[in-house]
């Protein structure tokens, strides 16, 4: 698989385009939601913070050949990587918009050198506010109100996490469609405000899906795993890295059935479900982190499909 388009871009030929190869818009248009600017495509013009936005990129627009390329939101870089069906003049990117994001305009900052000098160009879109619940849970006070040793212990492993985010591989090893990791009723969508024994507030960053102890658990797509271990609110958890900044985890499960630093493909079983760590009763959380940024799977699997569409 290629590597990602990590700046400098030294023989690039390229950058800037639509879905579909060879249509160049000469103005910014809205179809649907979908954002075309010049041979830029943005997934949606609305999307609600805690989603994931596809940009899709035909760099032949910006006047090869190109020396750097630079895609930002937030002050922060994304890689572009080599579209998997388009050619090779196609990269994409996908942002995680984080979930407490004011809503309002939402600026893309798009920058690259060629030949006639440095060039910047503003992609705008328009962060909602997302329509999300109230679980009210039940859960072990331990959990919620923590002693020294387990504050000491779950600073530690959010650290360790931290660090497992930041260090994404920046080749694609996924391959085709992501799956869901079973099918079952979802009893807890992302986004939902969640508080603990009346009390703790936060907000649910995955789906959970209904299940009793024992039930498999499958590999949304072909990744390696990054993590296989018993956490303190996760309880027995794997996270996979999926390459270009995606990852996905599964948490609270009874039986974990891999290991750190192996290779996974899609379906491929983990682990049983369980009701392991802070939770209210068996079941598995699916949560799915695009470089750094928990993001709803559920909106994540619609727009891993529109960039693998095929017309």
């Amino acid at each position: 698989m290629k590597p990602a388009l990590n700046i400098p871009l030294g023989l690039l030929t390229v950058m800037l385009a639509c879905f579909v190869v060879g249509i160049q818009p000469s103005a910014a248009t809205r179809t649907d939601n979908i954002i075309h600017s010049d041979g830029v495509v943005l997934s949606a013009g609305k999307i609600a913070g805690g989603n994931a936005l596809l940009v899709q990129i035909d760099s032949r627009s910006l006047q090869p050949p190109l020396t750097g390329i630079h895609l930002r939101f937030q002050q922060r870089g994304y890689g572009l990587y080599p579209h998997p069906l388009k050619p090779q003049t196609v990269y994409f990117a996908i942002i995680g918009i984080p979930y407490r994001s004011t809503p309002g305009p939402g600026i893309l900052t798009l920058e690259w050198s060629n030949a006639a000098g440095r060039h910047t160009k503003e992609l705008t879109f328009t962060i909602v506010g997302g329509k999300y619940k109230t679980d009210v849970l039940k859960v072990d006070s331990a959990r919620v109100t923590l002693n020294s040793k387990n504050i000491k212990r779950a600073k530690k492993e959010s650290r360790q996490l931290k660090r497992i985010y930041a260090s994404a591989s920046s080749v694609r090893l996924w391959n085709g469609p992501f799956q869901l990791p079973m099918q079952s009723q979802i009893t807890s969508p992302f986004g939902n405000r969640r508080i603990f024994n009346g009390r703790l507030k936060s907000y649910h960053n995955g789906v959970d899906f209904r299940a009793p102890v024992g039930t498999p658990v499958f590999a949304a797509n072909s990744g390696i795993v990054l993590l296989a271990q018993d956490l303190f609110y996760s309880g027995n958890v794997v996270v996979i890295d999926h390459g270009t900044g995606i990852f996905t985890i599964y948490a609270h499960l009874s039986k974990i059935e891999a290991a750190a630093g192996q290779p996974i493909e899609k379906g491929q079983q983990l682990g049983l479900t369980g009701a392991t760590g802070r939770v209210s009763g068996p079941h598995l959380h699916w949560g799915v982190k695009v470089n750094g940024v928990a993001v709803d799977p559920m909106q994540f699997v619609e727009t891993m499909a529109i960039l693998l569409a095929t017309h």
